[in-house]
């Protein structure tokens, strides 16, 4: 499949002859290759024994990704469909560490409190890393917080004046807009260490308003935002670069050197907001975050209380009553 995109990013119109005997292959299987592409929702002309490209369509590859990588001996998988990146690093376990798995579609992709992440084929990211840890889980507490931070960071590389910020615990917005998320899973493992499993979506190239009726929040992409479309390969090396450094200096010192990292970009700070945390709604005004990664909320009666769980909601007026019945 890689090789046809190859083939036809050019835009150009390419005879099935042409492509097949680049490929090496018989003119069926080129267009079995395009009828699996146009299943996908990948948008293929066909006419006069050829096949054009509607819109530019750069396809993931492992060697490019290395290539661009400052590790280039790491280990990834590039596949083109599974049910979700972190459920298959979940049932098939690697000695190998650190190891990523990429895909361009997911059929079940999923984010934080059980909800679907949508996830359309060759124009966004969609990854997990699976980071056997000696440590403790209980060692582990912001590791989620601190990849977020690498998410920022290797965003803010492509351009500087685009306010990218987090959303406790786990989002990264743009003016109160969604674009990526990071989902992590953290295992014990029976010699006493640990094994996590860090999800991250990323909105990329991702333009198509149909998708609006199946993403009940507000989003955005990159190429939204920058008007232009990306090659994914360099900007998904950038972030495995950016998460193995944020992680080794995680390992290192813990999450208190990246707490002024996480209030240069929050999105929460100073803001009233409604926290639903074990069926229950807690409003107050967003402080920040502990040593922790907890969030810190000052409720109306000017006590400060932390949660280490829960989804956020800006609210526009704080509410006169604070709910603590959990359960």
């Amino acid at each position: 499949m890689y090789h046809i995109t190859r083939i036809l990013d050019d835009g150009q119109l390419h005879a099935g002859t042409e492509i097949a005997t680049s490929m090496e292959v018989s003119r069926t299987a080129v267009w079995k290759i395009v009828q699996r592409l146009k299943n996908f929702g990948v948008a293929i002309e066909g006419h006069h024994g050829g096949y054009q490209l509607k819109s530019p369509l750069k396809l993931l590859d492992p060697r490019l990704i290395q290539q661009y990588s400052r590790h280039p001996n790491l280990k990834l998988d590039v596949f083109e469909t599974l049910a979700s990146t972190n459920d298959y690093l979940k049932t098939n376990a690697t000695n190998t560490n650190p190891y990523f798995c990429i895909t361009e579609y997911q059929t079940n992709g999923r984010g934080r409190m059980g909800r679907s992440w949508i996830s359309p084929f060759g124009c966004n990211l969609y990854f997990s890393l699976s980071y056997s840890f000696t440590e403790d889980i209980s060692e582990l507490s912001g590791l989620s917080l601190v990849i977020g931070i690498s998410v920022v960071k290797a965003l803010q590389s492509l351009d500087a004046n685009i306010p990218f910020q987090l959303k406790w615990p786990n989002d990264i917005t743009v003016d109160a807009k969604k674009l990526a998320g990071v989902l992590v899973e953290v295992m014990a493992e029976a010699n006493g260490g640990c094994r996590a499993i860090i999800g991250v979506g990323l909105n990329v190239n991702m333009l198509n308003a149909a998708t609006d009726d199946a993403i009940d929040r507000p989003w955005t992409s990159l190429d939204l935002l920058l008007h232009k479309q990306l090659d994914r390969n360099p900007l998904i090396a950038s972030l495995i670069d950016a998460m193995l450094e944020t992680i080794a200096k995680f390992r290192q010192s813990g999450l208190q050197p990246f707490i002024p990292d996480w209030d240069a970009v929050d999105a929460l700070a100073g803001k009233n907001i409604a926290l639903l945390c074990a069926g229950s709604n807690i409003t107050g005004t967003a402080c920040g975050i502990d040593s922790l990664g907890r969030l810190i909320l000052k409720t109306s009666t000017a006590e400060h209380k932390a949660f280490s769980s829960g989804d956020t909601t800006i609210v526009k007026k704080p509410e006169n009553i604070l709910n603590l019945s959990f359960g």
